[in-house]
């Protein structure tokens, strides 16, 4: 049986999106997927992108590549402040969607998202590509063959000084900015998977005159005792680390600790630190659409890997910590509710 070559649009011809695309070109990848058609509201530049990554099609608007019948699946990457809608347009268009961290602004969205994505039986992802990068991978199997013991402590932080633009999505409130939604997202992400929700949080941090979240650091405290210790900044540059931290032993992640692909890990019966190598990959976005591609295949609507539950269980964590914060988005500061059942604005 010949196996199916799927169809991709991307929503958003940004940074993000170029790298997506240059991972539907790797050769584990390309055999069952194509870059169909690339959508902006700037046509410019959905051509621009199309011409650069051998895109069929070029949209001036995203309706029109959600509409387009020839279109399998559709990645959105746009600013964070419009994943609900184009995601909600997707999904009733009865398009599979993969869409970027975070999947939407808070948990509210997402938790409809995904109980519209079950009643449409349309797959739905959030894109946190590290999730299925091989270190990831490897940690957990290490973890799960007991090399570390119980699990006592994480410490990871992502940050950097970006330029302070206030019109930008990393300053802009109305676009979801923040170190939280952007970057803190993937220590927060980490502690999940390994340790599952926090049951405690203290959290300290600077705010902008926007009421956005320019860095914070936060302690988390867990069901089994165990703590964790993470920072977030678009202000500074942190170390970008993680140390998982074992009563057998500890797992170090140098710098980029999110898409490296070796970590050093060192048990109390080894007086040295072991170096485990993984595989080199073109970007690490190749095995997020490895995972969509097999999931499709087997009729799946949610990935067992990264399940929309905890996507759902992550944008509840958000939402806390940046309660505490108070932090200051649009969607909340208004209920959102009395919007979940419009129709989406594309």
């Amino acid at each position: 049986m010949q196996e199916k070559i799927y169809n991709w649009g991307i929503l958003g011809p940004g940074k993000i999106a170029k790298k997506f695309a240059e991972a539907l070109q790797h050769p584990t990848v390309s055999r069952r997927c194509k870059l169909y058609g690339v959508a902006s509201r700037d046509l410019e530049r959905a051509v621009d992108f199309a011409e650069t990554f051998k895109a069929e099609k070029a949209y001036g608007g995203y309706e029109q590549l959600i509409q387009d019948p020839e279109v399998d699946i559709i990645y959105i990457a746009t600013p964070h402040a419009f994943h609900f809608e184009l995601a909600m347009a997707c999904i009733l268009n009865h398009k599979h969607v993969l869409v970027e961290k975070p999947m939407s602004l808070n948990r509210e969205q997402t938790h409809f998202l995904v109980e519209k994505a079950i009643e449409h039986n349309t797959f739905l992802m959030e894109a946190l590509w590290t999730r299925f990068l091989p270190m990831t991978e490897s940690i957990l199997d290490d973890i799960k063959h007991n090399k570390l013991g119980d699990i006592r402590f994480i410490k990871s932080d992502f940050g950097f000084p970006a330029p302070n633009v206030p019109s930008g999505r990393l300053f802009n409130p109305r676009l979801g900015g923040g170190s939280i939604l952007d970057v803190g997202i993937y220590p927060l992400f980490l502690c999940l998977l390994i340790l599952g929700d926090f049951t405690e949080a203290v959290i300290t941090g600077t705010l902008s005159d926007q009421h956005i979240d320019l860095n914070c650091q936060a302690v988390l405290k867990y069901k089994n005792g165990a703590t964790a210790l993470i920072a977030s900044a678009i202000d500074t540059q942190l170390p970008i680390t993680t140390e998982i931290t074992g009563t057998k032993g500890q797992i170090r992640i140098p710098c980029p600790w999110y898409k490296n692909d070796h970590y050093y890990l060192k048990t109390t019966q080894n007086d040295h630190s072991e170096k485990v190598q993984l595989p080199a990959h073109t970007n690490g976005f190749e095995y997020e659409i490895l995972e969509v591609i097999d999931c499709l295949d087997k009729g799946l609507i949610h990935s067992a890997k990264w399940e929309t539950a905890a996507s759902m269980i992550l944008a509840e964590q958000m939402d806390r910590l940046l309660e505490k914060l108070a932090v200051k988005h649009p969607y909340t500061c208004h209920p959102f509710s009395d919007r979940l059942n419009t129709p989406p604005r594309i």
